[in-house]
């Protein structure tokens, strides 16, 4: 299998984990619902990486 190598290849595959986490806070003036819930459908506008740390604590792993 070719192996595809690059000056920074390092940096880039380990970049994810010094991005911070950051806490997702709904708005309720922009939903649909009385009470805005994060166990609900969202649309999260933002960078893709931020998104995605933001909803690691949400996410539930099943064994």
């Amino acid at each position: 299998m070719p192996i595809l190598n690059f000056k920074g290849k390092a940096f880039v595959q380990n970049y994810h984990l010094g991005a911070p986490y950051h806490q997702l806070i709904p708005r309720k003036d922009k939903g649909l619902s009385d009470k805005p819930r994060l166990d609900d459908n969202l649309i999260i506008h933002g960078d893709n990486l931020k998104a995605l740390k933001a909803l690691l604590p949400t996410l539930i792993l099943f064994d």
